[in-house]
């Protein structure tokens, strides 16, 4: 279980990185899908620029909550002290890296706001996983 819990943090920030070496078109297109889909299920009839947005954040949280999860895990297998802080270092530090990383996308941005959304999302993460392991 301890390698397969590296092989798994190891290939959700793959899966991270993929999403956002997409461009901007690519990645709108693909939250188009989405928002359609969350639009139609709650009967939205607002501003679709306030769906997409929700839509996009709620992605970042998810996302780095289930990074979260596996970061814990994995440090869990292998005895780390201070399990929490070092999870949510490790998290922090790979979505500041992935927001760093956007920059350099064509018509995508990196934003703070974004490494805090994510932050929250890893937070919940591993408060989740920690309430469950007890």
């Amino acid at each position: 279980m301890k390698k397969l819990s590296i092989i798994l943090v190891i290939l959700w920030m793959l899966l991270i990185f993929y999403y956002s070496s997409m461009n901007g078109v690519v990645s709108t297109n693909q939250s188009e899908g989405l928002v359609s889909f969350f639009a139609k299920l709650i009967h939205y009839t607002g501003d679709v620029n306030t769906l997409r947005y929700i839509v996009r954040k709620i992605a970042h949280i998810v996302e780095y909550l289930v990074l979260g999860i596996l970061v814990y895990n994995m440090f869990k297998y292998h005895n780390v002290k201070n399990i929490v802080i070092v999870s949510l270092l490790i998290c922090v530090l790979y979505a500041t890296s992935d927001e760093i990383h956007q920059l350099f996308i064509s018509e995508r941005t990196g934003k703070i706001i974004d490494v805090f959304i994510d932050s929250i999302g890893s937070l919940l993460g591993i408060y989740s996983i920690k309430a469950l392991r007890k």
